[in-house]
């Protein structure tokens, strides 16, 4: 989606460049556009967008007024606002951890905290060793894909679920070819389907680990999940989406 000049609604501010950092946007769970300016960022957004205790998340939610040690003022735009399902709302914002040893950062993320605590809010700094990496942010990537509820098919859903009643992890490939044998439907509607149950958390799988082969022409040998969810509650959460 191209940038306008004017922010999106709920942004104080629209994004820039910097440097060789992107910038975008995206349209998150709830139809909010939320905007990034950082590959940092965007990695952080898919884990807010998959986690299924936020109900919404918004960026460049507001400024932060507050004075130095000196007494001169400042403000301050924090990158993201996230609502909870428990009623906690939070301020995320992303850096680089050098940058957190500077003096004017220190006295930004000091301001930024008694902030929110006199709101009773939380303030959260994500850096390079908190974000997605390596195979976990590989598997994100791929997994967003499938988060539309075009995706969604009952069938496919109510099989899983089956299989996954004893409680033992399921290889992915195997499951695949189980689908395929009872509903015959072609492996990419059921890959896309698994998909989507994956990435809306309703089986569980190991991130860490590599879900899809080379070019996502499939699942990866070994990929396995397991039950999250009862059937029921699974079919609920597909009659939500």
């Amino acid at each position: 989606m191209k940038l306008n000049r004017k922010p999106p609604p709920g942004n104080v501010r629209h994004v820039g460049a910097a440097g060789q950092n992107i910038r975008g946007v995206i349209t998150n769970k709830m139809g909010r556009i939320v905007q990034f300016e950082s590959w940092a960022e965007r990695t952080l957004l898919l884990r807010l967008d998959r986690d299924p205790s936020i109900i919404d998340y918004g960026s460049q939610p507001e400024q932060f007024k507050y004075a130095d040690a000196q007494g001169k003022p400042h403000i301050y735009t924090p990158d993201f606002i996230v609502w909870r399902k428990d009623g906690q709302v939070e301020i995320h914002e992303v850096t680089i951890s050098k940058r957190r040893t500077r003096p004017d950062i220190y006295q930004r993320e000091t301001a930024a905290e008694k902030i929110c605590r006199d709101r009773k809010w939380k303030y959260i700094v994500h850096t390079e060793q908190t974000l997605p990496q390596g195979c976990e942010l590989a598997n994100l990537l791929a997994l967003f894909r499938y988060r539309p509820t075009a995706y969604t098919n009952q069938a496919v859903s109510e099989i899983v679920q089956s299989q996954l009643l004893e409680g033992n992890p399921i290889l992915l490939n195997n499951l695949v070819v189980e689908v395929e044998r009872e509903l015959n439907i072609s492996r990419p509607v059921i890959i896309a389907a698994l998909g989507h149950m994956l990435w809306h958390g309703h089986v569980e799988i190991d991130l860490n680990q590599p879900i899809f082969m080379t070019g996502n022409a499939g699942f990866a040998l070994g990929a396995q999940i397991q039950q999250t969810v009862t059937k029921g509650a699974a079919k609920n959460e597909l009659a939500n989406e």
